[in-house]
């Protein structure tokens, strides 16, 4: 055997056994990215599901709530895990957003996920009896609140070597979608609000190299419908849609479900598909 022949064979032997540094292997490119993760409404439901989530791929994660104090499973998942931290953020409040950056001090965030949201009583929404305060609270939360938090975290996010911004939408906030049934005007405007302040902040960032994904998580059983018994009380929210659950015409999953699919969405989100309204399942939604 020629000693070009040998160096060849020896090279490839190197390239599968992973030995030669610098190179990348498939065991490199199989292994999960990692970096820091900001996450608002980390508390309860998908907000948690997201914290637990990326708190057990390893990566740093700053869970934000408005009252740590009450966050039980987020203040468990905190003592099993030294790479969460618990921070408090109420997203409605500029003072509250100031001093979170201020503590921050300028630390890079690689993906800032905007997950907090208020959807409410169905009643109030109703039109002819529309509470206008709790229309405004909704507009708060789930539209300026989001939009307030990314602009004071810009820079952590530019600073990053990801610079990925997500957001929660929601199929109720699409007009392609939109059809019979409840109505939520509260909710439906203020996410409709949100899904066009994402479109156009897609194409604002995009020069600072920063990739905005906006997702809808699907219809996510955060009230523990699923695990109800029967006889037990359902929450008002979903008695409306319980017909269609029952029958199976609607499917509702349960937040870990849904974290693990807008995960993959989230590795695979390119420049190309910023702005994009993305369901769990990968399907692209109409605006």
């Amino acid at each position: 055997m020629s000693r070009t022949v040998l160096a060849c064979l020896l090279t490839a032997l190197l390239l599968i056994a992973g030995a030669l540094p610098g190179l990348a292997t498939a065991t490199d490119e199989a292994r999960p990215m990692t970096g820091t993760v900001l996450i608002t409404g980390s508390n309860r439901g998908i907000g948690f599901a997201f914290a637990r989530y990326y708190t057990e791929q390893g990566w740093q994660v700053i869970a934000t709530c408005r009252t740590p104090a009450r966050a039980a499973d987020l203040q468990a998942l905190s003592t099993e895990h030294d790479n969460l931290a618990i921070e408090q953020l109420d997203i409605t409040n500029p003072e509250q957003v100031a001093a979170l950056v201020a503590r921050l001090n300028g630390r890079p965030i690689d993906l800032l996920i905007n997950n907090a949201a208020y959807l409410g009583d169905p009643a109030p929404q109703e039109f002819g009896q529309l509470d206008y305060d709790f229309f405004n609270r909704s507009v708060q939360v789930n539209l300026i609140g989001p939009l307030r938090v990314t602009e004071a975290l810009l820079d952590n996010v530019a600073a990053s070597k990801l610079r990925k911004i997500i957001f929660l939408g929601s199929a109720a906030g699409s007009h392609g979608l939109l059809g019979p049934g409840q109505r939520l005007y509260a909710y439906r405007a203020s996410k409709a609000g949100l899904h066009f302040a994402v479109h156009e902040l897609s194409m604002d960032l995009a020069p600072k190299g920063i990739t905005v994904g906006l997702l809808n998580p699907g219809i996510v059983d955060t009230m523990g419908v699923l695990d109800l018994k029967p006889g037990d009380p359902v929450p008002d929210v979903f008695k409306p849609l319980m017909p269609l659950i029952q029958s199976g015409q609607l499917k509702l999953i349960r937040p870990s479900e849904s974290v693990a699919g807008m995960a993959q969405l989230i590795d695979g989100l390119t420049p190309e598909r910023a702005g994009r309204f993305f369901n769990v399942d990968g399907q692209e939604l109409p605006w």
